[in-house]
């Protein structure tokens, strides 16, 4: 979808529109990523970027799914809880295995 034809929006956001929204904040951190860490984006292999963009699109494509309010309340707290779990993981396995990498580079 380009520019020129995105629908005007009167109520609800289209599906396509935000998708091309997510589509262009996915982006917008791969650039800041890019700007702002150089040493990170040289560090990493070259698909990070691309992951990076789907990953932020694939979370907003989700969110919106949800439209009742305790249904995002609850997806708020299982993702905080995911993500902790998670991190704490990855440093644990880490601080056992200084060297390791990250499942993208371990290939």
């Amino acid at each position: 979808m380009s520019f020129e034809k995105l629908p005007e929006t009167q109520g609800p956001w289209s599906r396509e529109l935000v998708k091309e929204i997510a589509m262009d904040i996915g982006k917008e951190v791969v650039s800041h990523i890019e700007i702002m860490y150089p040493a990170a984006i040289a560090a990493t292999p070259g698909t990070f970027k691309t992951s990076v963009r789907n990953a932020v699109y694939n979370q907003i494509m989700a969110a919106i799914e949800v439209n009742d309010a305790g249904e995002i309340a609850a997806r708020l707290k299982d993702r905080k809880r995911a993500r902790t779990k998670l991190t704490a993981a990855y440093r644990k396995m880490r601080a056992v295995n200084p060297d390791s990498k990250p499942p993208t580079e371990a290939a």
